[in-house]
């Protein structure tokens, strides 16, 4: 894939992680999804000779959650605002679907994060 097309890309995630944020800076209610863990640390699907947790691990982040996810990896350089090189490491996951949520209720959703 061109790089054009890799950025675009990367953009349009980045966009998507930073509209859902403002629903993310709401109170905390009890209609929100329950974490798949304890909410400081998730799984990251893939080898585990690439140190990942493992090819089946469960990507959602979102427990009793039923649906699509998409999730992309990507490594590369970026700059700084002087020019300076710096390594980068991106985990972007987008997901809609059925979960049950912290009241117990049955619930539809769309999430991302990057």
């Amino acid at each position: 894939m061109p790089q054009s097309r890799v950025g675009r890309w990367a953009f349009v995630a980045a966009a998507v992680g930073l509209l859902a944020c403002p629903a993310r800076a709401q109170t905390a209610d009890a209609s929100e999804p329950i974490p798949v863990l304890d909410g400081e640390r998730f799984l990251s699907p893939g080898p585990r000779t690439l140190h990942f947790d493992s090819l089946n691990a469960d990507p959602s982040t979102i427990g009793n959650f039923q649906g699509v996810v998409a999730l992309a990896y990507m490594r590369g350089t970026a700059r700084d605002a002087t020019g300076r090189p710096f390594a980068m490491a991106t985990d972007i996951r987008i997901f809609e679907g059925d979960y049950v949520s912290a009241d117990g209720a049955p619930r539809r959703g769309t999430f991302a994060f990057v």
